[in-house]
C-alpha cells in the first residue's frame, strides 16, 4: 500500500481519460488508497475515531470532527498533509510513501495481443486518484504501434458489457478467458463482437464471445 505525491497530468481522448505525458505537478493523496492505511493504523494502534478525531483538533487547532474521520476512513475525503503527521505520531504507523497496484500481465506477445497473467505479484505506481480495483497491463514489443509502444502500461478499473464500449479501445476478456487490448466493433450476432487490431498489419478476430470490456482509465509511458 502507499501514497503518491507527484504524478504526470494527463489530457484526455477519445479512448482514455488520461495519460501521462505532460508536466509533473503536486496532487492530493489518492483517498481510497490511504483510507486502507488509515484503517490499519486505528486498528493496529486502538485509537477510536472518536480518539482520533478528539486529538487532531487539538494538535492542529482546527475542528476534525468525528464525520470528518470517518470519510477519511471510508475513502470519501483527501487527508491534508498535516493531518497525516498529525495521525502518524497519534498512531505510530507510518504512512507509505506510494501508491502501487498489480501488474496483471504484459501484452503483445508475437502475432497475439494478449494479456498474459504470469503470476507474478509485481505492482506500478498508480495513476492519480485512482479507482478501487484498479490494475496494470504493459505493452511489450511492437504488435501495437504505433498507437502504443513497448513499456506503456495501460490501467483499468472497471467490467462493461461490451456494447457499451463499441467503436473504443479496451481491454477485452473473451468467454475462454484470454484478455486482449482491441477496438470492439459489431459482429454478425447481437451477442458477437468483432475485435480489430490496435496494429492495422495483424488481422481481426471475427465474432468473438466477450465477457467484459474495460475502458482504458490511463496509459503511462514506463
Amino acid at each position: 500500500m502507499a501514497v503518491i505525491v507527484a504524478i504526470i497530468e494527463t489530457s484526455a481522448s477519445d479512448f482514455v481519460a488520461n495519460t501521462e505525458n505532460a508536466p509533473i505537478r503536486r496532487s492530493r493523496y489518492g483517498f481510497w488508497m490511504l483510507s486502507r492505511w488509515l484503517q490499519e493504523a486505528l486498528e493496529a494502534s486502538g485509537v477510536s475515531q472518536s480518539e482520533l478525531s478528539r486529538r487532531l483538533t487539538e494538535m492542529l487547532g482546527r475542528s476534525i470532527d468525528r464525520a470528518a474521520v470517518n470519510k477519511m476512513v471510508k475513502g470519501a475525503r483527501a487527508i491534508a498533509g498535516d493531518e497525516l503527521i498529525a495521525i502518524q505520531t497519534i498512531t505510530g504507523m507510518e504512512a507509505p510513501s506510494e501508491i502501487l497496484v498489480p501488474l496483471k500481465g504484459r501484452v503483445g506477445a508475437g502475432q497475439q495481443v494478449e494479456a498474459i497473467d504470469n503470476g507474478d505479484v509485481d505492482s506500478v505506481p498508480a495513476p492519480r486518484d485512482s479507482r478501487p480495483g484498479t490494475v496494470a497491463v504493459e505493452v511489450s514489443g511492437t504488435s501495437m504501434f504505433p498507437a502504443l509502444e513497448d513499456g506503456y502500461l495501460l490501467y483499468y478499473s472497471k467490467h462493461l458489457p461490451p456494447a457499451e464500449m463499441v467503436n473504443r479501445r479496451a481491454v477485452v476478456q473473451l468467454a475462454d478467458g484470454r484478455i486482449f487490448v482491441k477496438i470492439i466493433r459489431p459482429g454478425s450476432a447481437p451477442d458477437l463482437w468483432t475485435l480489430q487490431s490496435v496494429n492495422a498489419m495483424f488481422e481481426d478476430m471475427i465474432d468473438q464471445v466477450v465477457e467484459w470490456a474495460a475502458p482504458i482509465d490511463w496509459i503511462r509511458p514506463r
